[in-house]
This record gives C-alpha cells, structure tokens and sequence, in this order.
C-alpha cells in the first residue's frame, strides 16, 4: 500500500509540473493554488520517505547514491525557496501579507527556482528509473532499436524544445522576465514542456544508470 501511495504521489507530482510551468497561461490564482499543493504533497512525499532523512548519514555512499542524495538535497532547497518566495508574492491566496519592496527580490529567486526546480525533479525522476534502461539494454531486434529511436526522437525534441523555451537564459538569469504567447494553443506549451519533461527523465536514467555501472566495476 505504501508503495502504492508513493508511485501516485511521484506521477501526481510530475504531472504538475508542466502545469506550474504555465504560470500566466493558467492564471496566476490557479499557479499559487497548484504551488501550495506541490508543496503539501513534497511535504507529503519526504514524510512517507522519512527512512532517507534518518539513514542519510549511515551507510556506505557509492557514486549513484552520492548523486541522488546531492540531487535531493538540492530539491529540499528549491522547494523551501519556492515556498517562500511564492508566499512572498502571493496576490490571491494571502492577499494580506505585506508585499511591498520584497517581490522584486523575490521574483527572481522563484524564476530561478522554478527552472532548476523543473530540472532537478525530472532529473531525479530518471534517476529512479534506472531498470528501464537495464531492461532494454537486455532486449534484442526491434524490442531493442524501436524505444531507442522513440527515445532519440522525443529526446531531440525535447532539447529543442529546452532551448526554444529560454530554459537556458532563465536559469542563468540572462533573462529575467518570462515571455508567454498568450495566442499560443495551451496544448502546443504543454507538448514542448511534456517533451522537455521525458528528456530530462531519460537524461537522469542513464546517468543513474552510468553511475550504477561504475558501482560494479570498483566492486
């Protein structure tokens, strides 16, 4: 049961994320809404895995454990960051907190946090996901080569996309302003950012993967 309730909270969560990521284009009511759920359910989420808070200091640290511990660590930051610059501008949800001379600070450290917040959730995801790549390395003939040219194809796809978006110049803060077409069709933003979303995932399975491997080979 546990591990059932876990796999739905990991998909609800992921599933979120794009939806987070269209801000103005879903209303800024219904972003602040959605964020205060991502952070219940992060909450949530690190309650249910409370075994990782206390064995974080016991055991031997091999390189894929290390990474996805500096991963997580990294994920507590942001969505502490998200939390509280998000209340910090909240307008709709506590329209009674003093604003003023805050928001602008604010503004950009949610901007930064959000996009690495994207990454590093997509990236931790993949990670998880490890046995995929495993299981398809072991497949032969077209078992092997059609999810392999899927992959390639979302993949490139999804670095397009990463880029066409300006992932890259928000999370530097070359930009700091994020530029939305509202004529845009909802569902085009959502496809870009579903593509972005599967190839940060695949991105993090076969590191994990990669690390896994170095495991075995100092064993």
């Amino acid at each position: 049961m546990k591990n059932k309730l876990k796999r739905i909270l990991d998909i609800v969560m992921t599933l979120m994320l794009p939806c987070l990521m269209a801000y103005e284009l879903i209303g800024q009511e219904t972003h602040e809404i959605l964020g205060l759920c991502m952070v219940a359910l992060f909450i949530l989420h690190h309650a249910i895995n409370w075994k990782w808070h206390r064995n974080l200091f016991r055991g031997k640290y091999t390189a894929y454990r290390a990474a996805l511990t500096l991963l997580d660590i990294l994920m507590i930051i942001v969505f502490i960051d998200q939390a509280v610059t998000g209340i910090m501008m909240a307008k709709h949800v506590f329209p009674d907190l003093p604003h003023v001379g805050r928001r602008s600070f604010a503004r950009v450290l949610h901007l930064l946090g959000a996009y690495w917040g994207f990454t590093f959730c997509c990236l931790h995801a993949g990670m998880h996901m490890t046995g995929m790549i495993r299981k398809w390395i072991n497949k032969t003939g077209l078992a092997r080569i059609l999810p392999a040219a899927l992959a390639l194809c979302v993949s490139g796809y999804g670095v397009y996309a990463f880029i066409k978006r300006g992932l890259p110049r928000y999370m530097t803060l070359q930009e700091q302003f994020v530029f939305y077409d509202f004529e845009e069709p909802l569902a085009l933003f959502f496809l870009d950012y579903a593509a972005i979303l599967m190839m940060l995932i695949l991105l993090g399975a076969v590191m994990g993967y990669g690390l896994r491997k170095i495991r075995r080979k100092t064993a």
